[in-house]
């Protein structure tokens, strides 16, 4: 494995060599250089003598002072934790280029990509067209609570028809506003206003005055009511000549006193 470079901490350094020769400088960075390419030094003193660029006595009377900077076997603390921090720099990188490399790979093609997005697609649509399909169903359940009179609405031919009835009962549920003018069975409604209309009949507007165009002892008439509520007074009595030369007398009497008062 190459390494990019060696890391060197130079306060460090000085501050454990600052009793070396220039000599001993020299071997001892020629020695720690070689352990980081190499990952070690070998035990045998004639190779560690090339390695220093030292002559066999030269190397004799140095190793000793440099072999302070080593553990047994010349194993240098320092370098070695920082070749393991190198390696797993170098694994986790390694790691991270083999994903990138089977994600672009295992990339799916463009006609795949289309394919997917086809089907969520689909899936949406299909989702969208529950949501309305529900929207409709509540539409309809909640038409089915009551309606107001349709525009084309007719009664069927079994239940009757007449003309003059089927226009009041137009006008009048068409004018009527809020929740009362809506119905859920509108065939029931036009059968029991057929039934009232036959009991109105006789207090209808036709047969309020009588054949003379004298005026009947009708009440009251609330047209276009649904129930067309006709009341009629009982004819009163005629008063006698006695009863009204008294009530003569009393409106008499009653303005006298009232002349007096002012």
């Amino acid at each position: 494995m190459a390494l990019p470079f060696m890391p060197f901490y130079w306060g460090d350094y000085w501050r454990d060599t600052a009793h070396l020769s220039d000599a001993e400088h020299v071997s001892y960075l020629r020695l720690i250089s070689h352990y980081w390419q190499h990952g070690s030094l070998p035990v045998d003193a004639s190779r560690l003598a090339r390695i220093a660029g030292r002559s066999a006595s030269e190397w004799a009377e140095m190793a000793e002072t440099l072999k302070e900077f080593f553990s047994d076997g010349w194993h240098h603390a320092r370098i070695e934790r920082d070749l393991m921090r190198q390696k797993e720099l170098s694994d986790a990188n390694s790691e991270r280029a083999k994903k990138a490399a089977n994600a672009r790979w295992n990339a799916p093609s463009i006609t795949q990509a289309y394919v997917e997005q086809s089907l969520t697609n689909a899936n949406q649509n299909q989702n969208q067209n529950h949501i309305q399909n529900k929207i409709i169903d509540n539409r309809s359940v909640k038409s089915s609570r009551g309606t107001r009179l349709p525009q084309d609405w007719k009664p069927k031919e079994e239940d009757g028809f007449d003309e003059v009835e089927l226009a009041k009962f137009r006008d009048y549920w068409i004018a009527v506003s809020g929740q009362k003018g809506v119905k859920r069975d509108w065939d029931a409604t036009w059968r029991n206003w057929l039934r009232n209309a036959k009991q109105w009949d006789k207090g209808s507007p036709r047969n309020a005055f009588g054949k003379n165009g004298e005026k009947t002892n009708l009440d009251t008439f609330r047209i276009g009511h649904p129930k067309g509520v006709i009341k009629f007074e009982p004819e009163k009595p005629k008063l006698t000549e006695a009863e009204l030369a008294e009530r003569a007398k009393f409106v008499e009497q009653t303005l006298k006193g009232l002349v007096r008062a002012k």
